[in-house]
């Protein structure tokens, strides 16, 4: 009989032997130190048979923004099993125990980075951020003029609090970056140890924005941007004069980055080599807190009928009807669809919805592609309630 149940981290060892098998990795000194720091501010879920673990779930507590507003975010990462074990069922009930854990805790959304996007669906999981893979020859890097600031190769552990301090600004107000903690960043630039920061500093010597990047471990004369944020066009700039003063040594270069970070037509050659890769896929895990908290743009007089379908979490699913009044904001499950008009109903599985409010897609858009039911007028009068937005995600777990 398996057994399904939280586990501590003396179960740690165990748990990165199953995940090193899973996915054939190496069993290193850094990893090994690296996984154990996750286990330690995680939950950690396991499958059981007499005692010996078979499969395991790591949901890491997080915060993420939304048009300005933290919202709580459980990380899905290490899902695995043993070979023997898999097709048994233990992935798709350690998945049930997580999403009724992170509901308990209050964990609004949740995020993953997927193997496969027809398996996590079934969870209730949706594709919401789309990465853009650029692949720079040296001849066609950006020509921009210089700036009267500078750059400095720094140390992260001498401007850590400033990086942070920019990365915030810059994206505290998108849709869905991480609201990176303190140990966030620390296990990130743990994860890069091979990687080089470049700070940029204004004419008054105020840093403006900072680049990640690395070309230790590399292919031959590629030089990788890992993670580029600039305050102001000056320090966009710099930061790119800085890359191009590499081109005696690289002669490829590679920017992986959001798909709001469309920068091909500031080229000369706009036809350099440019993929759009699908990434991290999300869900709301409870849409009745979900919508007391979301930052709607407007106001509404009239009254709002969202019918929900959720296979993976019961408590999703059925009507709700939100009032974003004035002075007060309601959403209420409907105990009796019957009370209501049918064409005063906008319908959509959870995954639609994540994808609406994460604006992944619009609500016009996945009305014409029919995974939003409803009534036209009524859906562009939603709409308008909406706040515009690019999903922007930097982070990979």
């Amino acid at each position: 009989m398996t057994e399904y149940k939280t586990m501590t981290l003396e179960k740690n060892e165990e748990m990165l032997e199953l995940a090193c098998y899973a996915f054939n990795l190496e069993k290193t000194e850094k990893r090994e130190k690296e996984f154990k720091e996750l286990c330690a501010v995680s939950a950690c879920y396991g499958a059981f048979q007499n005692e010996t673990l078979m499969s395991q779930i790591i949901v890491r507590p997080m915060e993420v923004y939304l048009h300005g507003k933290p919202f709580s975010m459980g990380g899905i990462g290490f899902v695995s099993s043993y070979p023997e074990n898999r097709g048994a069922g233990d992935i798709a009930q350690l998945m049930k125990l997580s999403l009724e854990k992170m509901n308990e805790q209050g964990q609004l959304l949740s995020y993953l980075a997927p193997f496969s996007y027809p398996f996590y669906r079934k969870y209730g999981y949706e594709q919401c951020f789309d990465d853009i893979q650029y692949t720079i020859d040296v001849s066609e890097l950006p020509k921009v003029q210089k700036t009267p600031g500078m750059v400095r190769r720094v140390k992260w552990e001498d401007v850590k609090e400033t990086m942070r301090a920019l990365y915030t600004e810059r994206y505290e107000t998108s849709v869905g970056p991480l609201k990176r903690s303190e140990w966030d960043w620390e296990f990130l630039m743990m994860s890069r140890e091979d990687s080089a920061v470049a700070l940029y500093l204004d004419e008054e010597g105020e840093a403006q924005g900072y680049l990640i990047y690395s070309f230790k471990g590399q292919a031959v004369g590629t030089f990788v941007l890992q993670e580029m944020v600039y305050l102001s066009h000056e320090a966009f700039k710099g930061l790119w004069n800085f890359v191009a003063s590499h081109k005696a040594t690289f002669h490829t270069y590679r920017y992986k980055t959001g798909e709001h970070e469309k920068m091909a037509y500031l080229l000369e050659n706009p036809r350099i080599k440019q993929e759009l890769v699908p990434s991290m896929m999300a869900r709301i895990v409870n849409i009745q807190q979900f919508l007391m908290a979301y930052p709607f743009k407007e106001r509404a007089p009239q009254t709002f009928y969202l019918k929900v379908e959720d296979t993976a979490a019961s408590w999703n699913t059925g009507v709700w009807k939100v009032e974003l009044h004035l002075t007060d904001r309601k959403v209420t499950k409907i105990t009796d669809e019957q009370e209501i008009f049918q064409e005063s109903i906008l319908s959509g599985t959870i995954q639609a919805w994540t994808q609406v409010f994460m604006n992944y897609r619009t609500i016009e858009e996945l009305h014409f592609f029919e995974r939003i039911l409803g009534d036209k007028h009524l859906l562009a009068e939603f709409a308008e309630r909406i706040p515009a937005g690019v999903p922007v995600l930097y982070d990979y777990f």
